[in-house]
C-alpha cells in the first residue's frame, strides 16, 4: 500500500513537472513569436561598412583623374605649341576668363612643364583614390587641382553648375574628412599593423585603434607607395609612346597648320562679320600670317592672333573669299574645333556650337559669338591681321 502511494505521488509530480515544461515552452514561443513580428526587419545592405555608401563617387573620382592624366600624356597636340589643342592655346585662352590671371601668367613661363606637371599629379591622385592609399592627401591633391582649375577656367561659366571643377571641388570633401574607410590598402595597411601589434580594431573602420599613424602603418603604406607609383610611371610612359606612335602613323589632318608660331598660317576677312574682299591691290598694313593659298576652299586654318597671341582660324568658306575668327570659345575658353561638314565650331569642353560665317552662338551654354578678326589680303599673296 505505501509503495503505491509513492508511486501515485511520482506520477503526479512528473505530471505535474511535464505541464510545467510545457507551459513555460509556450510561453517562451509565444514571446518569440512576439519578439519576431516587432522586430524591425534587417536588408543585406544593412550588414555593410559605412563607407560602402562612398565607394560610386570614390571610383568615379578616382578613374576620372587617372583617365584625364593618361588623356593628356596620350595627346601629341598637347604639348604642341602650334596645335589649337595645346597647353599653351589653352592657357592663352585662359586669361580671358579666369579669376586669377597671375596663376595662368605663371604657367605660361614654362608651359610645358606645367602640362605635364598636371597631367602626372592626376594621374598620381586618381591611382591614390582608386586604391585608397593616403586617401586624404590624395583627396587634398584633387581638391586643389580642381579649386585651380576653376579659379583659371570655369570661374566665369554661368550658371555656375553648368562648370564641373567646382562640382569636382566639392566631390573631393568626405575623402578628405572621413579617409577611403574600410575597403582601401589605408585600412588594410592600419588592419595589419594593429594584428601585429595586438591593437583591438577599431569599430566601423576596419582600422585598429591607435595604429593609424604608427611607424608600421607609415612603412607599410610608403612600401604601397613606391609599388603603385612604379606601376604609374611605366604606365604614363607606355600611354605616352604609344600616343605619339599613334599619331605619327596617321596622316595629318587637313586642318593642321604647318608651323608654330604667328606666322604658319593665314587668316582674312572683315572685322564685324569675319568677311573681307579678294585680292587687294597693295600690301595692306598690319602682320603676315602666311600665304592665303594656305587656306583650303570651304575649310580653316589654325593660326595666332599676332595681337593677343592666342589661337584663330583663317577661313575660305568660298573661293575667293577669306575671314578669321577668334578659336577660343566665350563661355569657358577651350579651344573650339572647326567643322568642315557644316561649317560650325564645337567647342569640345562643353558642346558650345558657333556659326563659322558670322561667329553667332548655335548652341548653348556659350551666349556671346566668337569674335571676328580684321584681316586682308596682300598683292603678295600674303594674308595680313590688320
Amino acid at each position: 500500500m505505501a509503495r503505491a502511494r509513492q508511486a501515485g505521488a511520482l506520477r503526479r509530480r512528473s505530471a505535474s513537472g511535464r505541464g510545467a515544461r510545457s507551459v513555460a515552452s509556450t510561453a517562451r514561443r509565444a514571446e518569440q513569436a512576439a519578439g519576431g513580428a516587432s522586430a524591425p526587419r534587417r536588408h543585406w545592405w544593412a550588414a555593410l561598412e559605412p563607407s560602402a555608401g562612398l565607394l560610386p563617387l570614390r571610383a568615379f573620382l578616382g578613374v576620372t583623374f587617372v583617365f584625364a592624366g593618361l588623356q593628356k600624356l596620350a595627346d601629341p597636340n598637347f604639348l604642341r605649341a602650334s596645335s589649337p589643342d595645346s597647353i599653351q592655346n589653352q592657357l592663352h585662352g585662359a586669361l580671358q576668363v579666369a579669376a586669377v590671371p597671375s596663376l595662368v601668367h605663371l604657367a605660361l613661363h614654362a608651359p610645358v612643364a606645367f602640362g605635364v606637371g598636371i597631367a602626372l599629379a592626376e594621374l598620381a591622385v586618381g591611382i591614390g583614390t582608386v586604391f585608397g592609399l593616403w586617401a586624404r592627401v590624395a583627396a587634398l591633391g584633387g581638391m586643389a587641382l580642381s579649386l585651380t582649375f576653376f579659379l583659371t577656367i570655369s570661374f566665369s561659366t554661368w550658371p555656375y553648375y553648368y562648370g564641373s571643377d567646382i562640382v569636382f571641388l566639392f566631390a573631393w570633401t568626405p575623402f578628405v574628412l572621413l579617409g577611403a574607410g574600410a575597403w582601401s590598402l589605408d585600412a588594410y595597411a592600419a588592419s595589419r599593423a594593429g594584428t601585429l601589434d595586438g591593437a583591438p580594431s577599431r569599430p566601423g573602420t576596419g582600422a585598429p585603434a591607435g595604429a593609424v599613424l604608427s611607424r608600421r602603418v607609415v612603412l607599410s603604406k610608403s612600401a604601397m607607395v613606391l609599388v603603385l607609383g612604379a606601376v604609374g610611371a611605366v604606365t604614363a610612359a607606355l600611354t605616352a609612346v604609344i600616343g605619339r606612335a599613334g599619331a605619327s602613323a596617321r596622316p595629318s589632318a587637313g586642318g593642321a597648320p604647318p608651323g608654330g608660331g604667328a606666322t604658319t598660317t593665314s587668316a582674312a576677312g572683315g572685322s564685324g562679320t569675319g568677311s573681307s574682299g579678294g585680292t587687294g591691290s597693295s600690301t595692306p598694313p598690319g602682320t603676315s600670317i602666311g600665304p592665303a593659298s594656305a587656306v583650303p576652299v570651304g575649310g580653316a586654318l589654325q593660326f595666332t592672333d599676332p595681337s593677343t597671341q592666342q589661337p584663330a582660324y583663317a577661313l575660305q568658306l568660298t573661293a575667293g573669299h577669306f575671314s578669321a575668327r577668334s578659336a577660343v570659345c566665350t563661355h569657358a575658353g577651350c579651344t573650339v574645333r572647326f567643322s568642315e561638314g557644316d561649317h560650325t565650331f564645337v567647342c569640345p569642353c562643353h558642346g558650345s556650337v558657333f556659326d563659322a560665317a558670322n561667329g553667332r552662338v548655335l548652341n548653348g551654354p556659350a551666349v556671346t559669338p566668337l569674335p571676328g578678326i580684321a584681316v586682308a589680303e596682300g598683292s603678295d599673296g600674303n594674308l595680313y591681321v590688320t
